[in-house]
């Protein structure tokens, strides 16, 4: 039986291997199912086509390739950890024949090797799973260093796995709640919640960005739904890989959350299985007099 001893370090703050195929290829397959749910960017948020992007986690670099192609006059930049994910970004890049684009291995946790003011838009998407609370301000401030003047910053995140009538993936989100707060990753104090959207907006504003908006998102993902499918494949592989993150984090052991992924997967295909999942975008601007 595995215990939080016999379980390995990661190499980043990653709740998952950043550097396993089966991880790369579920954020490709999660990454166009958001898209399609949250969209690329908010709707009213109006791009000219000459723009510096920078995308901050981007993983297997789907976001990046989806707004390089439909702001072709843009050039975008991904960064992310992971080298794996990087040179994956890069073939697919190449296979497409995107040239806007560029892919960086880059830990968000440090500064990042850019002058000042290099970019019009910075994107991060999901960041929750890999950022400490007190991480957040550090990289809001360093997004803030990095926009021009008027520049927009736009984050979306999430709360938990969803609401659901499974009393499996019920327990299993409590089981990776629990292990989130123990890696200092949750603004809630308690609850089965990371409480990061309730202080989106405060933080942006802290970091020195204005007009701050927010919009919610909702993805039912219930049997028969559109996005049940997917969102099972999904869960069917990410509840599978985080599992040395419960373990090593003392909240479970091996042998119980082997046994509880059984039930969840079990109990997600049945018919009567509900479940929504909310999601928040939040976007701000740095002003256009930076007085600094």
């Amino acid at each position: 039986m595995a215990t939080s001893s016999d379980v390995p370090e990661p190499t980043s703050s990653y709740q998952v291997d950043a550097e396993n195929v089966a991880e790369m290829a579920r954020l490709v397959r999660q990454a166009r199912l958001l898209s399609e749910h949250l969209g690329l960017l908010p709707a009213d948020l109006q791009l000219e086509q000459k723009h510096a992007i920078l995308d901050i986690g981007c993983g297997p670099g789907e976001w990046v390739l989806e707004i390089a192609q439909s702001l072709p006059e843009s050039q975008v930049i991904g960064v992310d950890i992971s080298e794996r994910m990087i040179a994956y970004a890069q073939y697919c890049a190449l296979d497409h024949g995107i040239s806007n684009v560029q892919f960086l291995v880059m830990d968000a946790r440090q500064p990042f090797s850019f002058p000042d003011a290099s970019f019009d838009v910075i994107h991060a998407r999901f960041i929750t799973g890999f950022l400490a609370t007190a991480t957040w301000p550090v990289l809001l401030r360093e997004c803030f260093r990095l926009l021009r003047p008027g520049g927009t910053i736009c984050n979306a995140e999430f709360e938990e796995l969803g609401i659901t009538t499974s009393p499996a993936l019920a327990q299993y989100n409590h089981l990776l709640i629990k292990a989130a707060r123990r890696a200092g990753q949750c603004f809630a104090p308690e609850g089965d919640y990371y409480g990061i959207t309730a202080v989106q907006a405060r933080l942006l504003q802290e970091a020195g960005f204005q007009h701050i908006r927010q919009q919610a998102h909702v993805m039912n993902y219930s049997a028969g739904m559109l996005a049940h499918n997917e969102m099972y494949n999904n869960f069917s592989t990410f509840l599978n890989l985080v599992q040395p993150f419960l373990v090593r984090s003392g909240v479970t052991t091996q042998e119980n959350i082997e046994i509880l992924y059984a039930r969840t997967m079990e109990e997600m295909q049945d018919g009567g299985f509900c479940a929504v999942a909310f999601f928040q975008s939040v976007w701000g601007s740095k002003p256009k007099e930076d007085n600094e």
